[in-house]
């Protein structure tokens, strides 16, 4: 149900209640009265008219104030409904909030394993890479010597 009708709803049955309740207690003294009046002279027919037309009155109040109570006892039942339902909607959604938490944080662990892999190769990489640089400079380096043994035992052949 909407929130507005739901107010005015409310609005409805509390005015039904005033209503009532701003009726009831002259229409019981108008009863005890004419009660009195008509256990008093039971003969009279006008006492037993207004007896009559009270007692009537007061079980249309009692009747009004029924319907109304149970027009109320009935939305609560649909609104009681209505929350179980919002509520077994908000537990799957915490139950799928729950799991893809989970999801995000395995994959921010992912990424940071990734990046730590990526970071380890780039290390072994750049050692590999020196130490090729450093042997490939140690070839050059025996092989300039060797040329010059070369040269200079044939020179002194």
């Amino acid at each position: 149900m909407e929130t507005q009708i739901l107010i005015n709803q409310a609005k409805n049955f509390n005015e039904q209640i005033n209503n009532i309740k701003s009726q009831f207690f002259s229409a019981l003294d108008d009863f005890k009265k004419y009660y009195v009046y008509y256990n008093k002279n039971p003969e009279v027919n006008e006492f037993q008219n207004y007896y009559t037309n009270s007692k009537s009155q007061l079980q249309t109040m009692s009747k009004d104030l029924f319907l109304t109570t149970n027009n109320i006892d009935k939305n609560i039942e649909i609104l009681d409904n209505e929350m179980l339902d919002i509520s077994i909607k908000l537990e799957k959604q915490k139950e799928l909030y729950k799991e893809m938490s989970e999801l995000i944080n395995n994959l921010q662990n992912t990424q940071n394993g990734s990046e730590i892999l990526i970071d380890d190769s780039k290390t072994k990489y750049n050692l590999q890479y020196y130490k090729n640089v450093e042997l490939f400079i140690g070839i050059l380096i025996v092989s300039g010597l060797l040329t010059k043994f070369v040269i200079h035992s044939k020179n002194n052949i």
